[in-house]
């Protein structure tokens, strides 16, 4: 009688216990093995995003909730969001990322290359790694092209983020303005542009600071913007991508690896310095070299591809060897402004940042970084590129970048003729503007993508599965419709349109929420 009652304790005991580790596997998921691991599991995520684009990521979150997916949203100030990702403690947030080489070598490259800069997604893909390299190393076009081809058919079927669009480049500028045209990579260049009436434009910066005054030291397009209207580079670039002749006069290519450039005379930097082989040569090893700059390294370094050396051959020849062909090369000159040698070496590469001298068509005056920069027309201008007419000093003589990062108040300085132009205005301020007699509107295409970046490297979407799931959830078509005004265009990758080797054949993620819920059943989380 003992014996039984304590056989049926234990029979009780095992019945108890195998009801308690069931519970537990309902609830927190098998210790390992996939599937098996969120079985039963409403998927949680966290959508992290700045300020303005919380209507998108509220949007993003509707349409996530819709399939059953418990969808968060927080508002971060960039820097602390970036440096959060980089640390892969973010799941998914919104961002964007811009090139001006019209080449995917500054776009997906460094955002998608496994351990590449700005890869913050930590994805890591050998096969993509494999077809960015082989495009990057042929100056074969079709090579190349094919190339990317096929980087871009597995990023789509491997879904590293949710692909999301490109959007116009709207600016404004007051009826007075002449010959004045919005950039694709969004610069403003001040040398070509006049005034019916007046001397001096001022431009309402879409920013709150530029972070130097520095060509070497940035990697920021706002800043890029006033920088280039007071240097300029051995070449340049047409509003719409074109690369043409600047200071150099022209350029040879003895090999699929080498460039000689012959530098124009008779060129003067602000001081009254002549500019040579030597300002060149100087320019490109302070960027190229560890800690040349007051002990620093140039953010810039990297733009300059597999350049190994620059040397002068004489004083109006300077020759660039590479280690590898570059096929992008003559796009990485544009991001690369020249700067005077005997200069720099008598005051000190600080001192030439609060107080710069370059060679473009205006000179620096004064300012700050987070308030405005002011310069003035330079009249000893050798004229700037001839294939960019009018060819010779500016326009106006002076100009000021202010700084007024908030839209509506860029654009009430606009109406009351404060300010001459304006960066980035929002499709419904545009529509307004657009009925001002006073005002005009015009916009190009843009060379950013926007998009949700995904954590690659931790559950959920380490699975395939979850990722292509959260494509098809979101709605964007009324995305974009309802909050930028049909001024944006969908990406099925991180490719645009504007670049080399785009593939128009390759159609975005339609919207497919029963498509959605599939792929999460399968990879075992529960659906509405």
């Amino acid at each position: 009688m003992k014996a039984s009652l304590m056989l049926r304790r234990a029979s009780w005991s095992v019945v108890a216990l195998t009801a308690v580790l069931l519970l537990v596997f309902l609830t927190t998921g098998a210790p390992e093995g996939g599937a098996a691991q969120t079985a039963g599991k409403t998927l949680a995520v966290v959508i992290d995003a700045e300020a303005n684009r919380a209507d998108e990521a509220e949007a993003i979150a509707a349409d996530l909730r819709a399939i059953g997916i418990d969808a968060d949203v927080r508002i971060w100030e960039w820097s602390a969001l970036k440096d959060s990702a980089l640390k892969g403690e973010r799941q998914m947030y919104l961002t964007d990322w811009g090139s001006a080489y019209f080449d995917p070598f500054d776009l997906a490259v460094p955002k998608l290359r496994t351990g590449d800069r700005g890869n913050y997604s930590h994805y890591s893909n050998p096969a993509f790694d494999r077809a960015i390299d082989a495009a990057l190393t042929t100056i074969d076009p079709e090579a190349r092209r094919r190339a990317y081809y096929e980087a871009q058919s597995i990023l789509c079927d491997d879904a590293p983020w949710i692909f999301g669009y490109y959007l116009s480049e709207t600016e404004a500028a007051r009826a007075e303005v002449t010959n004045w045209q919005p950039a694709m990579d969004s610069r403003i260049n001040l040398h070509d542009v006049g005034l019916v009436r007046g001397d001096t434009i001022v431009v309402g910066m879409k920013t709150d600071k530029i972070v130097t005054l520095d060509p070497a030291m940035h990697r920021e397009r706002d800043t890029e913007t006033v920088i280039r209207n007071m240097f300029d580079g051995l070449v340049t670039r047409t509003w719409d991508g074109k690369v043409v002749p600047e200071i150099a006069e022209s350029w040879t290519t003895p090999a699929d690896n080498v460039y000689v450039f012959k530098i124009r005379k008779g060129i003067k930097f602000h001081n009254g310095e002549e500019l040579d082989a030597d300002d060149v040569v100087f320019t490109f090893e302070r960027i190229l070299k560890e800690g040349a700059i007051a002990g620093r390294s140039s953010p810039r370094a990297s733009l300059l591809g597999p350049v190994e050396k620059v040397e002068k051959i004489d004083k109006y020849t300077v020759r660039f060897t590479l280690s590898s062909p570059f096929p992008v090369f003559l796009q990485a000159l544009v991001q690369t402004q020249v700067v005077p040698k005997d200069y720099i070496q008598r005051v000190g590469d600080e001192e030439f940042a609060r107080n710069p001298v370059g060679c473009g068509p205006f000179k620096y005056v004064g300012g700050r970084l987070d308030d405005q920069i002011l310069m003035e027309r330079f009249d000893d201008y050798y004229g700037g590129s001839p294939d960019l007419p009018p060819v010779g000093p500016a326009k106006v003589k002076r100009v000021i970048f202010r700084m007024m990062p908030d839209p509506t108040v860029r654009i009430t300085a606009l109406k009351a003729g404060e300010v001459q132009i304006v960066q980035q205005v929002p499709p419904d301020l545009a529509a307004n503007l657009r009925r001002d007699k006073n005002v005009q509107v015009k916009a190009v295409e843009g060379t950013r993508v926007y998009c949700v970046e995904l954590n690659c490297a931790k559950p959920p979407f380490d699975d395939v599965r979850v990722r292509k799931a959260m494509n098809y959830a979101v709605n964007w078509d009324r995305i974009l419709q309802t909050i930028y005004g049909g001024t944006a265009t969908r990406l099925a990758t991180a490719f645009l349109p504007s670049g080399f080797g785009f593939n128009p054949d390759l159609k975005p993620y339609p919207y497919d929420p029963e498509r959605a819920k599939a792929l999460l059943s399968e990879a075992g989380y529960l659906v509405r």
